[in-house]
């Protein structure tokens, strides 16, 4: 993979990869303003993280979202602190689950999938509002029970 990439020059076969992408940002649901633009993680982590230091934010209120990497596909919907940290508070019990190696991470995936009632292909953390991870939350709390007993 080329690192002369950019998310305005992807990589072809990065972005083929990608299944279910959604569309690129361009209004904020958390603030009046429109103005989300591609930022480098310098100017939202103050550093870099992973091989793909881009995303997604929202200059007015801080909203953001990640981008898969050596694409311009975000890795979910544009978040704010709050949703952020419900989405990283549901995420640890559920990553738990296949951990645990008594149930693999498709599965949990689509016991999740099934409990909301949705297909597995639109289950995914970064797609859920706040109400959608207190769900996930409870649901992986409930299924850790099960197994550990």
């Amino acid at each position: 993979m080329s690192h002369n990439k950019t998310p305005w020059n992807p990589s072809k076969t990065a972005t083929a990869r990608v299944k279910n992408p959604l569309p690129a940002p361009t209004k904020c649901p958390f603030c009046d303003q429109c103005i989300v633009k591609i930022v480098h993680h310098n100017e939202v982590y103050g550093r870099v993280y992973g091989e793909w230091p881009w995303v997604y934010m929202c200059k007015a209120c801080w909203a953001y979202v990640g981008m898969h990497p050596f694409t311009n596909i975000p890795l979910g919907t544009l978040a704010d602190g709050a949703l952020r940290k419900a989405r990283k508070n549901c995420k640890d019990p559920f990553e738990q689950i296949y951990l645990s190696k008594k149930m693999t991470r498709d599965e949990a995936y689509m016991g999740l999938a099934e409990h909301f009632g949705i297909p597995k292909e639109e289950c995914h953390f970064g797609w859920f509002n706040i109400e959608q991870c207190e769900m996930a939350r409870a649901w992986s709390v409930e299924v850790l029970k099960g197994l550990s007993a």
